[in-house]
Formats: C-alpha cells, sequence, structure tokens
C-alpha cells in the first residue's frame, strides 16, 4: 500500500516557530583588509568537474520515528537500498537513525570541517516527514536549507568548486499530483556525430570567483507544495527508482574512465517515476495520484559520476 509522507488530514499546529526558524542576521565584511581586498571575476574554459581519487563522503538521515507524525513504515528499504548504491559507487557511506534536530546540527557541521579536497563530490540523503520547505528530524521540523549551509563556499572551503548534492525523500506540502493522460505520435530523430574535439591545453593555475551557493544539486521526490509517495513494503517510489537507476549505470557506464553525466541519470529517474507510477490505496482521497521529483542545480560543469575503488 502507498502511503505519504505527510497526513493528509495532520493537525494545523505542527508547523510551529521552532529554534531552528531562527533568522540569522547576515554581517558584510567590513575590516579594512576587507575593503582592501579586489576580488576578480573572469571566464572559464574548464566544463567538467575534476576527476578526484575518491569518490567523496555519503551520508544517510533515516528517520522512522518522528514525534507528532505518523511512522514512515519501509523508510529501511530505502536507507538500505541508498546505502548499497552508494559503497557501489566507492562513497564512504555513514548512516544516521532518527536524529535529532540539534544530532543533525552537530553532525553536519563535523563533517564539513573534513578534508574533501581529494574527493569527486559530497552527498547527503534525507528520507523524513516534510513540508512546505521544511523537513522533519525526530523531534522537530528545520528549514530544508539547513541541510546545505554548512557545505557552501564560504563555509566549507575543501567543497568549493565540487558537486554537492542533496537527495530529498519527504513531502513538500499537502497538494496531490493529478494523472492526466495524452497520445503520443513522433517520429526518432538522429544526428550525426562531428569528430571529437582537439584536446584542451594544459590549465593554468588562475584564482576564480564564484558565488558560495554555487556546485549545487538539490533533487527532491516530488514537486514543491505536493505529496510524497512511499510504499510501506517496497520503500519510497523516489529512492527506490534512483537506486535502480544508478545501479545499472555503476555496472555499466560508470565503470568507464569517462564515466556518466549525473543530470541525464537524474532525468532517467525523472521520467521512470512520472511514467511507470501511480498511487494504489484504499483512501480514495490519494488512490492513482502521481508524483514528480525535481531538482534544483548551481551546477557550472558538467558532473561525471565514475565508480571508484573504496575508500
Amino acid at each position: 500500500m502507498d502511503e505519504a509522507d505527510l497526513s493528509l488530514f495532520g493537525s494545523k499546529n505542527k508547523h510551529k516557530k521552532d529554534k531552528a526558524d531562527a533568522t540569522q542576521i547576515a554581517k558584510t565584511p567590513t575590516s579594512e583588509a576587507d575593503l582592501r581586498r579586489i576580488i576578480i571575476s573572469r571566464p572559464t574554459t574548464d566544463d567538467t568537474y575534476e576527476n578526484c581519487p575518491r569518490a567523496g563522503i555519503a551520508l544517510i538521515l533515516n528517520h522512522k520515528d518522528v514525534k507528532g507524525q505518523k511512522q514512515r513504515v519501509g523508510t529501511e528499504r530505502d536507507r538500505d537500498v541508498m546505502q548499497n548504491t552508494l559503497l557501489s559507487f566507492g562513497f564512504d557511506v555513514r548512516v544516521y537513525n532518527d536524529l535529532t534536530f540539534e544530532e543533525i546540527n552537530k553532525l553536519l557541521k563535523e563533517v564539513a570541517r573534513e578534508d574533501h579536497s581529494q574527493n569527486d563530490s559530497f552527498v547527503l540523503t534525507v528520507m523524513s516527514h516534510g513540508s512546505e520547505g521544511k523537513v522533519y528530524a525526530k523531534d522537530m521540523a528545520y528549514p530544508v536549507e539547513r541541510l546545505w549551509n554548512p557545505f557552501l563556499g564560504d563555509n566549507c572551503k575543501t567543497l568549493v568548486n565540487k558537486p554537492k548534492i542533496f537527495f530529498i525523500q519527504a513531502c513538500r506540502g499537502e497538494n496531490l499530483e493529478k494523472a492526466v493522460e495524452y497520445v503520443s505520435t513522433f517520429a526518432v530523430m538522429t544526428r550525426d556525430l562531428g569528430p571529437a574535439p582537439a584536446a584542451p591545453a594544459a590549465p593554468q593555475p588562475v584564482t576564480y570567483a564564484i558565488p558560495s551557493t554555487a556546485d549545487m544539486l538539490v533533487y527532491y521526490s516530488t514537486f514543491e507544495k505536493y505529496f510524497s509517495f512511499r510504499n510501506v513494503d517496497d520503500g519510497s517510489w523516489f529512492i527506490q527508482c534512483l537506486c535502480r537507476i544508478l545501479d545499472l549505470a555503476a555496472c555499466d557506464e560508470a565503470l568507464r574512465p569517462e564515466g556518466v553525466e549525473l543530470l541525464r541519470l537524474l532525468t532517467a529517474v525523472n521520467r521512470k517515476v512520472a511514467y511507470e507510477y501511480q498511487s494504489n490505496t484504499k483512501n480514495e482521497a490519494l488512490n492513482q495520484m502521481k508524483e514528480m521529483p525535481n531538482f534544483m542545480s548551481t551546477l557550472t560543469k558538467t558532473f561525471q559520476l565514475r565508480v571508484k575503488p573504496k575508500t
């Protein structure tokens, strides 16, 4: 049976303001050294992220029991399949179950202080209940941006110019994605590929200035303000499809030296969830509904996902 990760008839007091909502005032540097510092922005010809020796660190925050919410039955399936998938790519996978917000906040800051300089990327997967703009820890809801703030460029220097990837399995509101039928008639188009471009010249050491929010990808299980579905026996549609697509890549394309483009894989996940899944539940309000995963990207280059030696 399929369930949503947020109660359809949840009480209105579940979104009380909490300590995670405290607004932090942004401070502009005012020291004399900061005022004299000259920042130069310039173009770059680099269009692919660096291929590093290690895949990187991958955190999994799995929540089955959330205070005031229905138990997330089936989330163990998502946790285990995601762990195995990330391990197959060589990630240093660290799994945490039912952490409080304080424990999550401490963990993320500690990992951000680690040395990521020899890693391809950083991955964080969260599986929990959610609402508009928030996800749940064991004890409370918190703004979703608290997940990536510790890893922004001005907070985590060794992840600057490296992909920071966030997979979020949670509801984002109370709307339901209805099915829309269509008839397709199209011809397959083909085109010849031209000769491979000449190898670029060896790069010279250059200092670049980029936004602190650059090189992030946040992949949501569902569209903003919509429900996210989880099968109590098989796990969530999104996580299960994501892992199937990544597993196929790890057995084929990602084993090749050039790897496989991440955004192409995520588009395949979008297609699989959108076309193949539909809710089947005795609750008429939730029955025969769809789900549309989507991602927000500030990636500035192509990220080639590769299988790396185990760390």
